[in-house]
């Protein structure tokens, strides 16, 4: 198993990862090729896919907000899912991070938001209860309502404020 940075659309891997990161998320929750593209020369943005044979079987994307690490997207090859891989890569790079991590999940409303609940629930991730809005990826899609759960506690309101700072003007500032 090899972690392997992606740092922009020139990288071989980067067309396995669109696939990927296109079929996991909603449009509601994933940017346009020409954003993605974009983020790629902010250097606190950081995108790693896992290779297993020379197929890759999932990616993260993550944002270093100088005192906690947001992760934005997460997601596992439909084909390699329910065998592991996701509780085997997520709990590797949480053991790299020297500082909390923060994500974003769809609240808990039928037996797939629960099982996504559970499962980082299973990897240490606490429940947040300070209530927050992602804003939208695209113009004509509204803010989501969506639960935060941290790692290896819950965030502060001074931490959170800090981060949502940083998430409305350099992580999301196209979509206002």
């Amino acid at each position: 198993m090899e972690t392997i940075p992606v740092k922009g659309v020139d990288s071989l891997l980067f067309s396995s990862f669109w696939t990927i990161y296109e079929s996991s998320f909603p449009l509601s929750e994933r940017r346009s090729l020409d954003d993605q593209i974009r983020i790629f020369s902010n250097e606190t943005y950081f995108l790693e896919v896992w290779e297993e044979n020379g197929k890759v079987v999932g990616f993260i994307g993550w944002w270093d907000c100088d005192d906690l690490r947001f992760v934005e997207h997460y997601a596992i090859h439909t084909d390699c899912r329910s065998n592991g891989y996701g509780s085997r890569f997520l709990s590797g790079w949480i053991a790299k991070s020297d500082i909390p991590v923060l994500l974003e999940i769809e609240p808990v409303v039928d037996e797939i938001t629960q099982r996504r609940h559970n499962f980082y629930r299973k990897l240490g991730f606490k429940d947040n209860t300070i209530t927050h809005y992602q804003l939208p990826y695209h113009k004509e899609t509204a803010a989501l309502n969506l639960w935060l759960m941290s790692y290896p506690q819950p965030v502060s309101v001074e931490r959170y404020e800090k981060f949502r700072l940083k998430q409305q003007t350099e992580i999301m500032p196209l979509y206002r």
